[in-house]
């Protein structure tokens, strides 16, 4: 399968994926009276939902086409699967990374009280 083919069935794959999601969040519930509702509150919320999905459809497809360019991904099943899981396969590959505390950085005071921040 070639390297577009394996992005297309990707991006295919993340786009159900998001639209499951974002059904799953406008579903009417008790408090919205039974009615559907958009997944923001308000209208400044829009655009970070927006930019979520698709970044979210962006890793999708990337991870098909990484797949499928690395030999991983040879069949449309795998490239589609690979975009329906690419949230949970990313997430699980940053919870392997081990964050450690850093030392805060002291700053000598000047003698006359006053910082040098090189301001």
């Amino acid at each position: 399968m070639s390297l577009w083919m394996a992005a297309m069935w990707g991006l295919v794959g993340s786009a159900v994926a998001e639209a499951l999601n974002l059904s799953a969040m406008m579903r009417p519930t008790t408090d919205s009276g039974g009615r559907w509702q958009w997944p923001w509150r308000d209208r400044r919320d829009r655009p970070i939902v927006v930019i979520a999905v698709l970044l979210r459809t962006v890793a999708g497809t990337g991870l098909a086409a990484a797949a499928g360019a690395g030999g991983l991904a040879t069949t449309a099943f795998a490239s589609f699967t690979f975009g329906v899981a690419a949230p949970l396969v990313i997430a699980k590959m940053f919870d392997q990374i081990r964050v450690t505390d850093q030392p805060s950085e002291q700053v000598p005071e000047r003698s006359d009280g006053e910082h040098d921040d090189a301001a």
